[in-house]
């Protein structure tokens, strides 16, 4: 059973309900409307014969509660000095009063604290375009309308996301390397808040904005995408970290050196790349290498292996750039699947990279040698296909041979034939 401060407080809940639903409280009302509401709705079971000796008292208490209200200018009784009671109106002038006992705030006053966030976020370029659009939505909602529990998580989710990107900003600009957790901790005081609530959300408002096309411009996976774009701003799920084997010789700033052998492959954070003074590659070639089995499978002298991993991140695209400057006479050459994907993200990797990748074992004599391991395309692969021979893909002869023979290869088959890939270069 309900006590004197819980009837109280749903009793001027409401009749705030009421009113902040009104035309009245939208400055639209045309006649003077009354807000009211039924004892029952407060006390269920008020007034109604045989009550259990237990309720009757607590009926008593509530009437008590009511008169005392009623004297202390809070409510009115309709009608007045009876026994019995029937209707409890609010009191307008009393609504500042039943907002602070409630510890509530006012709908008008929320919707104007959850446009000057977004009046805010229109003064910072990356959040603008989403601000201004968050700002049309409020012009055109009307105040009575919103729901109060919603507007406020939406202006606590507002700030996060403000904080966020001003982190994400500052870090760009210092190319800090930060992980998630680490900024999720930094700016939302909780490791897991970032992946839980704001991850999506943040990089969705970064993708509205139209800057990270490019970079966004093959990938199709969400989580892929997130994932690209949050690379941007030094931003990674867990650290960076790039898969070497070859002969090479990297140079770090303090006077120490690393050597990196062929027959020891190496996994080293990117940050070290970050602080070498200089990398040396000692092979006459370079080989990026999208699947990791392959990486470990391949080995060739005078051949240096990168593992891709896919498409190339930023922090792979600026170590291959860098190399690219230390090591002019590099040959350059990409091995990955070859189906449509494959081809998609060597075409991906030279453009980025601005680098003359040639492609290795990734051509139509392959796909015809090894038929034996070859597998049909699925719906997603043909749409692909299609669409990069639409496009002018310089793969277009080998993207029409898998869609006229129904095939794709993975490149894991071809390693495991031949380590030495000798056939193809």
């Amino acid at each position: 059973m309900a006590d004197r401060k819980e009837w109280k407080e749903q009793l001027l809940s409401k009749l705030l309900d009421q009113y902040e639903k009104s035309v009245t409280y939208a400055g639209e009302n045309k006649v003077k409307q009354v807000f009211s509401v039924k004892p029952s709705d407060i006390f269920k079971g008020y007034n109604k014969d045989f009550l259990p000796p237990e309720q009757f008292f607590q009926e008593k208490e509530f009437e008590r509660l009511i008169r005392q209200m009623e004297s202390e200018g809070l409510i009115h009784v309709v009608p007045p000095n009876t026994g019995i009671l029937r209707q409890i109106c609010a009191v307008p002038e009393r609504w500042e009063d039943y907002y602070a006992c409630l510890n509530r705030t006012e709908k008008n006053i929320l919707k104007k604290r959850l446009e000057e966030v977004y009046h805010r976020f229109c003064q910072c370029d990356l959040l603008e375009a989403y601000g201004k659009e968050k700002l049309q939505t409020l012009k055109n909602s009307r105040a009575r309308k919103l729901d109060e529990k919603k507007v406020e998580k939406e202006i606590t989710e507002a700030e996060a996301i403000w904080n966020l990107v001003q982190f994400l900003k500052e870090n760009q600009e210092k190319q800090r390397t930060t992980l998630e957790r680490e900024m999720s901790e930094a700016v939302l005081h909780d490791s897991k808040q970032w992946e839980k609530i704001y991850r999506k959300k943040v990089c969705g408002i970064l993708e509205y904005t139209g800057r990270y096309d490019e970079p966004l411009a093959e990938l199709e996976e969400e989580r892929e995408r997130q994932t690209a774009l949050l690379e941007e701003f030094y931003i990674y799920s867990n650290p960076a970290y790039i898969y070497l084997k070859g002969d090479a010789r990297i140079c770090l700033e303090d006077g120490r050196e690393l050597r990196i052998y062929h027959d020891l492959p190496m996994s080293i954070p990117f940050e070290t790349f970050q602080k070498a003074k200089s990398i040396h590659i000692r092979d006459a070639a370079l080989m990026t290498v999208e699947n990791l089995t392959s990486f470990h499978r391949l080995e060739r002298e005078h051949i240096f292996y990168l593992f891709l991993s896919g498409y190339h991140t930023r922090t792979k695209q600026a170590l291959l750039q860098r190399i690219a400057r230390e090591n002019p006479g590099l040959s350059w050459y990409h091995f990955g699947d070859l189906d449509p994907d494959g081809l998609a993200i060597a075409g991906h990797l030279i453009r980025k990279t601005g680098l003359p990748f040639q492609l290795c074992a990734m051509g139509v004599q392959e796909l015809q040698r090894f038929q034996t391991y070859a597998k049909p395309l699925e719906a997603p692969d043909r749409a692909k296909a299609e669409a990069m021979i639409k496009q002018g893909s310089s793969y277009a002869g080998i993207l029409r041979y898998m869609l006229e023979h129904n095939c794709k290869l993975e490149q894991e088959i071809i390693s495991w034939q031949e380590t030495r890939l000798e056939s193809f270069l």
